[in-house]
């Protein structure tokens, strides 16, 4: 992993944001109740990741060219991150999708056990069950925060779950 880093230009994705591009480097975030999705082109080498803050944008019909924070909603993004593709001509059934994220780091309330952290779960893989993308590898759900480490030019992954209570 270090190896990695020390070789590659490396980028830190905050909340609400998201890089595409078919540049070689190693885009970073740290996830807590937020998910990353990250979509691979094997073909054309391109990459996106998000990394998004909660589940539905309140638009009744998301549209990512109208929504002001499209990233930061689950649903819009997933439309945002497809389109950069299409413009391309990618094909999207050619594209490695993977999820993770999703925590449960926050204490409950009112003993509701749908969580933020879920919601966003919840709502990336029905989203891309709707456009017929299968999810290739996902670490979701929990009560830890991860950090990733996503290299662009292959569309691998690094994972660390990051200390935290096991209860809430």
């Amino acid at each position: 992993m270090k190896r990695i880093l020390e070789n590659n230009t490396v980028l830190y994705l905050h909340p609400g944001e998201l890089h595409f591009s078919n540049k070689s480097l190693v885009v970073t975030t740290v996830l807590g109740s937020c998910i990353a999705i990250t979509m691979y082109d094997p073909v054309s080498k391109f990459s996106a990741i998000s990394h998004c803050q909660l589940p539905k944008c309140n638009l009744n019909v998301c549209n990512s060219k109208k929504c002001n924070s499209s990233y930061k909603y689950v649903n819009c993004t997933i439309k945002a991150m497809i389109e950069k593709f299409e413009l391309r001509k990618i094909k999207i059934s050619d594209l490695e999708v993977k999820l993770f994220g999703g925590s449960d780091v926050l204490k409950k309330t009112n003993n509701n056990d749908y969580t933020v952290g879920k919601q966003n779960i919840e709502e990336a893989e029905n989203e891309l069950k709707k456009l017929g993308i299968k999810i290739k590898a996902f670490d979701t759900g929990g009560t830890r925060g991860r950090k990733l480490h996503f290299v662009t030019h292959t569309g691998d992954v690094y994972l660390t779950r990051l200390k935290g209570n096991e209860k809430n």
